[in-house]
């Protein structure tokens, strides 16, 4: 729906009380929230699961960066961008974004997020911005202009990337539209490695900006504390988390 999607709902909600006031409809209506609300409470289940288990894997689950990052958000009012490939499902799921303007997914072709991410710290000042990204997408940014803009304009972000040293979604294309073909015969997936990547972090040094590369779990949560101090102070972070594959 476009528009405010929050005054829509309140007004559709009210027309819908005002219209539905009989027992067929109140009946109906109560087993559908009854239905919805067993469902949320699976899913809820589901997710906490998942969140155990990553807490439990070895190395970096993208679960669990997800998951730290929405305690680590609680109560400060922040915006998420959101350029992830692979991971978009698990950013939705585990950062649970809720409030009004608190979520944005990058569209269109990949490399505008960083871009994005700023243009929403313009509009909105006074809210910390993270912007959830994938190595591959990083690679599409234009990361040096962007971060003179972020320096220029004194917007300072948070950039998470998910960094599981591949172009995943690319190399599983590969696989589907040709499963039997050079790529999978000869185990050379080209353009889609990105292991030789310097470490990603380092582009933002130049720039005075805080940086960190996470590769054990136990490192997570200080590292994204230390970046979200940094930011609250007036300083672009960027923390390259090496994430399982």
């Amino acid at each position: 729906m476009e528009g405010n999607v929050a005054n829509t709902l309140r007004q559709l909600t009210k027309r819908a009380k005002a219209a539905r006031t009989d027992e067929a409809a109140v009946a109906a209506v109560t087993a559908r929230r009854c239905a919805q609300e067993e469902r949320h409470a699976d899913e809820q289940a589901a997710i906490a699961a998942a969140e155990a288990k990553a807490a439990g894997a070895e190395g970096i689950d993208p679960v669990l960066v997800a998951a730290t990052l929405r305690g680590l958000l609680d109560g400060r009012d922040a915006i998420v961008v959101d350029e992830t490939i692979t991971h978009s499902r698990v950013v939705k799921r585990h950062v649970q974004t809720s409030d009004p303007d608190s979520y944005f997914y990058v569209q269109g072709g990949l490399g505008q997020g960083i871009a994005v991410a700023l243009g929403v710290k313009l509009a909105a000042r006074e809210r910390p911005v993270v912007l959830t990204i994938g190595d591959g997408a990083f690679a599409y940014n234009p990361v040096i202009p962007s971060y003179d803009a972020a320096k220029a304009y004194d917007l300072p972000l948070l950039i998470v990337v998910f960094n599981n040293r591949v172009y995943k979604s690319m190399n599983l294309n590969h696989r589907r539209f040709y499963p039997e073909g050079a790529a999978a015969e000869t185990g050379e997936w080209l353009g889609t490695d990105l292991h030789r990547l310097p470490r990603l972090a380092q582009f933002a040094e130049p720039f005075g900006m805080h940086t960190e590369t996470v590769d054990a779990p136990d490192a997570l949560a200080p590292a994204l504390e230390r970046a979200l101090k940094a930011v609250a102070e007036g300083t672009t972070a960027v923390v390259d988390v090496l994430v399982t594959r």
